[in-house]
């Protein structure tokens, strides 16, 4: 997470607002931002807030940037109609 932290760039919390960070410290592993409607925030590396109570996870945690890969190709689907037939039930009381 600490890679993708560069000034201005912006990133999404928890709760999908949008996260302006400030400077990333790599020494001490550090994130400073401002999310909007909160304010300033701090970060570790991983992106968790810093201030979160007991460390827990929370609305104000970064999420990764999303990667802008176009989903797989050729990746399997199967119709309704076909999962639903008799040999390809998908519920255990049938």
């Amino acid at each position: 997470m600490l890679s993708a932290c560069r000034a201005g760039a912006i990133l999404r919390t928890r709760d999908r607002r949008a996260a302006r960070i400030d400077h990333a410290e790599p020494g001490t592993g550090l994130i400073h931002g401002e999310v909007e409607m909160h304010g300033p925030c701090v970060w570790h590396a991983d992106g968790r807030y810093r201030d979160a109570p007991f460390g827990a996870p929370g609305p104000l945690d970064l999420m990764p940037p999303e990667s802008a890969a176009p989903p797989a190709a050729g990746q399997p689907r199967i119709s309704i109609e076909e999962a639903l037939a008799a040999d390809h039930r998908l519920f255990c009381c049938d």
